[in-house]
């Protein structure tokens, strides 16, 4: 087993931008109009009753993006399908739709010899085959673990147990960063150093998974 922290990135989220943040760059539109100050960015003027439910657990969040392609299709988008949705969000695969924080931490953790990983849920019942073969990033990580091929989701501690056995570490060598805060319970309840990300602030969140990392330093003796 390692002696040093392998990195695990959630996907959606820690490393794909989030949509209410892609809609941000939409002058107009569907897109704009269903996503922008929505989940996470929810504003008083906006809120988002629907990601207030998945925060308190009345809501899953296959449930959640099940409601908002809904929404999508009703407002002009072409069906109430979420891959569907996700297509029309993150078509064609490239480097704009990827969180820079991401990019640079997998690539410090990378040079410095580090185990990666990504841990999702629902890589392959939200993105086609095709999108995520093109999607380069995907490509750099050691192991990817994708609950909705393995068949069990996050906070399933099974699915942290097969991904701690393909990637050769103890629970407690590894930091492990996800923008659910139920995920970020489930990974502490098995001993795992998390971060939650906080898409409001993504600097201060990928600070604290390189500090435990133990990355700043090796960035700084670089």
């Amino acid at each position: 087993m390692a002696d040093v922290p392998a990195l695990v990135l959630d996907f959606g989220g820690p490393v794909l931008l989030t949509p209410f943040e892609m809609a941000v760059r939409e002058p107009e539109g569907v897109v704009r109009d269903l996503f922008l100050e929505q989940g996470p960015l929810a504003t008083r003027q906006r809120p988002d009753p629907l990601w207030a439910d998945l925060q308190e657990g009345r809501l899953s969040e296959r449930e959640y993006w099940a409601r908002k392609a809904q929404a999508w299709h009703e407002a002009g988008g072409s069906a109430p399908d979420v891959p569907v949705m996700f297509e029309s969000l993150y078509s064609p695969p490239g480097p704009r739709m990827i969180r820079p924080q991401a990019r640079a931490l997998l690539a410090d953790a990378l040079a410095a010899g580090r185990r990666t990983a990504i841990l999702t849920n629902d890589m392959r019942a939200f993105h086609t085959q095709d999108w995520i073969d093109g999607t380069e990033i995907i490509h750099t990580v050691d192991v990817m673990v994708d609950g909705s091929v393995e068949g069990v989701l996050k906070p399933d501690p099974e699915l942290y147990r097969r991904l701690a056995q393909r990637l050769g570490v103890d629970f407690a060598d590894m930091v492990f960063v996800d923008d659910q805060p139920h995920n970020i319970v489930g990974a502490e309840a098995l001993g795992i150093p998390s971060v939650w990300l906080d898409v409001t602030d993504p600097d201060a969140s990928f600070d604290r998974a390189r500090t435990l990392m133990g990355l700043d330093e090796v960035v700084r003796d670089g």
